[in-house]
């Protein structure tokens, strides 16, 4: 037991050196492919007669907080995130909204086995544990239960699994270290989410188990995860 335990522990660690280029890389300017077109964190004429607000400025996290030690730090007008688990929490509650954010999530020490772990809270509660309570708007794309596009633990999204096995489009589109585009709609107890203007959920949630009201949270589950996030947007629909 004990040559096995060892065993484990230097593969382990070899893992995490030879992913050491991999992650200065990703902490340099160079990011994955097909990082969003044009302008980051903007908004259209469009978007803001039809009421959208930017939740990042694009220079800093002005109006967010992190809870656990981790990295949170902008470049590029891109949030990079590593050393989870962390959580970077809007200083201020939500209740009906329509949220989108462009997403991209690696894990360095296996990257050709497993891709970074995140989601993204609504309505999220913070509690003295490592993890928010709330809806996950899953990105972490390796769980068949609970797919990308779902609520993670309560209504998996039906874009990518069918039947019980990933579609192609999941690892295409998806799941291969690519920045995708995600957006969840938050109306009483009604919730959708659309994986890059796909809808992957529509779901009630009978239960109503989370306050109604909420912090929005970017996750970081892993300690060797790199997640970076852009283009985070929301659009209140609460009447004033």
């Amino acid at each position: 037991m004990k040559s096995k335990t060892f065993l484990g522990l230097f593969l382990t660690a070899a893992l995490v050196i030879a992913a050491m280029p991999a992650l200065a890389q990703l902490e340099g300017r160079t990011f994955p492919t097909n990082k969003p077109a044009g302008e980051l964190n903007v908004l259209t004429d469009q978007e803001k007669a039809d009421g959208w607000q930017l939740l990042f400025n694009g220079k800093d996290i002005e109006g967010w907080e992190f809870d656990r030690d981790g990295v949170w730090k902008v470049e590029d007008g891109v949030i990079i995130s590593r050393n989870g688990t962390t959580h970077l929490f809007t200083k201020k509650k939500y209740k009906n909204f329509i949220l989108s954010w462009d997403v991209c999530a690696y894990d360095v020490a296996v990257p050709k086995k497993r891709f970074g772990n995140s989601g993204v809270f609504v309505r999220g509660v913070k509690t003295d544990s490592a993890f928010p309570k709330g809806y996950e708007v899953q990105v972490d794309p390796y769980d068949i239960d609970n797919p990308t596009g779902g609520i993670y633990g309560r209504a998996p999204g039906n874009l990518l699994v069918e039947n019980g096995q990933w579609k192609p489009e999941a690892f295409f589109e998806v799941h291969e270290g690519k920045w995708i585009n995600q957006k969840v709609s938050c109306e009483d107890n009604h919730f959708k989410v659309w994986i890059n203007g796909k809808l992957s959920l529509d779901w009630e949630d009978e239960q109503k188990a989370f306050p109604d009201a909420g912090y929005i949270a970017l996750q970081n589950h892993h300690p060797t995860d790199i997640v970076l996030f852009a283009n985070i947007k929301i659009k209140v629909l609460d009447k004033e």
